[in-house]
């Protein structure tokens, strides 16, 4: 997938040749979203952990349903979801074995010992030992990705992947900004020609024209971490003036006109990994929510937050987060001193799995919760058990 991916220190000037972005970008998101390993038996589990457990209560036989997803799934299966990788039999056969579609049917079978989740092709547990010992085929039946389940819900984060992105505050004030548009049109948008003030831009490139929001704050630190941004239009430049004014025909809008003060760079691509699937994270430290996504108050399952761990601190998409609320503080009646505030011990309260990464922030997605989560929760990486 062609991309360029948004950082808070990558977003330039805007002199640098982009790809286009295509119509298809959210299809092909969504592909991305596909819960993929190209692992052979991954039960050979993490070399430091035990295999993970099977629940007691775990089916024999599931038939995989529309608008189920991975962690669904796995759930089903697992205490520890994150840790399906581990239990999943592939089909050596098939160019991507990890695909599950609606209708199949998953069987828990004991192979060699281990307890591992298949898909039944009619032939129960000695076909999936078959496909699973059988050499890598030469040729191998490649099988298309539409209609497979995903890791999680595309509806509940595609806004969070198309048109917003995580910069640094320094480099956006950098950045060209829109002076002025033609004719000084009120609403101002696909069609029409604007004037931006800055750095020349390059004739014939295409750019895109983003507005500012709220910056995020660490709320550790106090300092501004990132600049969240919006992405309002594009446009093509047409001709730059010799006192370095730049003409840009709008060539698309995004739900938004465009305003004098709006900057102007290359447009940031988004994109997920081809491998994508709910994980242990690589990382021992953990973090906050610092901004609830859509919310003012709390989220709950399908939400989305924005945590300050990015890809400066070693998260990647896919990993799993449990979080933790702090504990009340309550009035100890009982105590010699009555009337003193006790703190009662953090619980946790769900998990949430980064889909979307920055330098020091990322978006994470609510997979459970049993509780509201609010701002300043804090997220600690789960185990591999």
């Amino acid at each position: 997938m062609t991309h360029q991916t948004a950082s808070a220190s990558s977003v330039n000037l805007g002199h640098q040749p982009t790809s286009r972005i295509k119509n298809s970008r959210i299809k092909k998101l969504f592909a991305a979203l596909i819960a993929t390993t190209t692992l052979g038996l991954t039960s050979l589990s993490y070399a430091n952990n035990p295999p993970p457990t099977i629940k007691a209560d775990a089916p024999n036989r599931y038939i995989v349903k529309k608008g189920d997803t991975l962690w669904d799934i796995s759930g089903k299966f697992l205490d520890s979801p994150w840790r399906w990788k581990e239990i999943w039999a592939t089909n050596k056969q098939i160019r991507n074995p990890h695909l599950i579609y609606p209708n199949d049917v998953l069987i828990l079978c004991v192979i060699k010992g281990q307890k591992l989740v298949g898909i039944d092709t009619g032939e129960g547990c000695a076909g999936i030992e078959k496909a699973m010992n059988a050499p890598a085929a030469v040729t191998t039946t490649v099988v298309s990705t539409a209609g497979s389940i995903p890791a999680i819900p595309l509806s509940a984060i595609e806004s969070w992947l198309d048109r917003i992105i995580i910069v640094s505050p320094d480099n956006f004030a950098t950045t060209p900004y829109v002076l002025a548009s033609k004719n000084k049109n009120i609403i101002t948008g696909e069609g029409n020609k604007v004037y931006a003030k800055g750095v020349p831009l390059i004739v014939g490139q295409r750019y895109g024209v983003y507005r500012q929001g709220e910056p995020y704050i660490d709320p550790v630190s106090k300092r501004v971490i990132g600049l969240e941004v919006t992405q309002v239009a594009a446009g093509v430049v047409t001709d730059v003036a010799s006192n370095g004014v730049s003409s840009i025909e709008l060539i698309r809008s995004y739900g938004q006109e465009v305003r004098e003060g709006d900057r102007v760079f290359i447009e940031v691509g988004q994109y997920l990994p081809g491998m994508f699937y709910p994980k242990a994270p690589n990382v021992t430290r953990g973090g906050r929510v610092i901004r609830l996504m859509n919310s003012i108050s709390s989220v709950g399952r399908d939400g989305v937050i924005a945590v300050n761990l990015g890809r400066n601190q070693g998260v990647a998409p896919g990993d799993v987060f449990a979080i933790h609320q702090k504990g009340a503080l309550v009035q100890d009646n009982f105590a010699a001193q009555k009337g003193g505030a006790v703190r009662l011990p953090s619980e946790q309260i769900g998990h949430a799995m980064i889909f979307n990464t920055f330098d020091e922030i990322s978006y994470a997605y609510v997979l459970d919760a049993e509780a509201p989560v609010h701002q300043e929760d804090f997220l600690m990486p789960v185990a591999g058990n």
